[in-house]
C-alpha cells in the first residue's frame, strides 16, 4: 500500500489479521471416548467433558452453555447446569463441567430394558455459544452430544438380586419334579433349619456370588455376561434380576424358560 502527501510517498505494510467466520465451522471439539458416561442414580453427580479449541491464531469466549435430554427428558431432576473457563487459548484444551441429578425412578425405568452394556440409555445435548476474539461475531449455538449410562447404586443392585433368587426359587419349587431328575433319595435333614430353607439359603448366597463376579469381570476386564445368547450388563437392576432369578431357579428354571423362548 502506497500513501502519499504533500508529495511525499511512503509506503506501509499490511499485517495480516486472523479471522473466523460465522459460518466457518465449529468453534470447539469434544475430545476424549465417545463411551456412554456412566451417572450414578440416588445422588448430584458432575460429568467432565474434555473440550478442544478448533481456532489456531485466536482466542474463543465461551459465552452461554445450555443442556437438555434428548431421549429422556423425565429421567432429570432440577436444572442441567454447567461451569466452564469462560477463555480458551488458540488450539488450546478446556473442559465442561456438567452437573446433573438422574430422576430414580424414571430413570431405572428407562434403564431397564436397555440390556446392552455398550449402548447408552440417554443423550445430553449440550449448546455451546462461543465467540472469537479480536471483535469476532458470536457463534451459532453449536451442540455437542454426551451419550450417559445411569448406574445403579449398591441398594439398589442389591435388592434386585435378593428378589430375582427369591423368584427363581420360588418358580423352582412350583415345578414339577420328573423321575429323571429326582434321583436318589435326598438325605436326611439335621440341624435347626428344614431343607427348604437352607435351599433358600443357599440359593440367595449362590445369585449372590455370580452377580458379585460378574461385577468383578464385567468393570475390570469388560467381559459380558451371555444369557440365552444375550450380552447383559451386571451392573444394571435388570440384568442383576434376570441373573439372579436363572441362579437361583437352577436347571428346571432355565430349561422352562429356553422352551418357552425358542425360536
Amino acid at each position: 500500500m502506497s500513501i502519499k502527501s504533500a508529495g511525499i510517498v511512503d509506503s506501509a505494510t499490511l499485517t495480516d489479521i486472523p479471522i473466523h467466520a460465522q459460518y466457518e465451522g465449529d468453534i470447539f471439539s469434544r475430545t476424549g471416548s465417545g463411551n456412554p458416561i456412566p451417572v450414578e442414580l440416588g445422588i448430584s453427580s458432575q460429568i467432565n467433558i474434555p473440550i478442544v479449541s478448533n481456532l489456531t491464531n485466536l482466542q474463543a469466549s465461551i459465552n452461554a452453555v445450555s443442556i437438555s435430554s434428548i431421549t429422556c427428558t423425565k429421567c432429570w431432576q432440577g436444572q442441567l447446569t454447567a461451569t466452564y473457563d469462560s477463555t480458551v487459548q488458540p488450539s488450546g484444551a478446556s473442559a465442561l463441567i456438567l452437573t446433573v441429578q438422574p430422576n430414580t425412578l424414571y430413570a431405572l425405568y428407562a434403564s431397564a430394558f436397555a440390556v446392552d452394556p455398550h449402548k447408552s440409555q440417554d443423550t445430553l445435548a449440550v449448546y455451546l455459544t462461543s465467540t472469537p476474539s479480536q471483535g469476532g461475531l458470536p457463534s451459532l449455538p453449536q451442540k455437542i452430544e454426551v451419550p450417559v449410562r445411569f448406574s445403579p447404586s449398591f441398594l439398589y443392585l442389591a435388592s434386585a438380586v435378593i428378589l430375582g433368587s427369591l423368584i427363581g426359587f420360588g418358580v423352582r419349587r412350583l415345578i414339577p419334579v420328573t423321575p429323571s431328575d429326582a434321583g436318589a433319595a435326598p438325605a436326611p435333614v439335621t440341624g435347626r433349619f428344614p431343607r427348604w430353607a437352607r435351599d433358600l439359603l443357599l440359593s440367595v448366597a449362590t445369585a449372590v456370588i455370580v452377580e458379585l463376579f460378574g461385577l468383578v469381570l464385567f468393570n475390570n476386564t469388560n467381559t459380558n455376561v451371555v444369557v440365552f445368547g444375550f450380552s447383559l450388563d451386571p451392573s444394571q437392576v435388570a440384568p442383576a434380576f434376570l441373573v439372579a432369578i436363572l441362579v437361583a431357579g437352577g436347571p428346571p428354571v432355565v430349561t422352562k424358560i429356553s422352551e418357552a423362548i425358542k425360536f
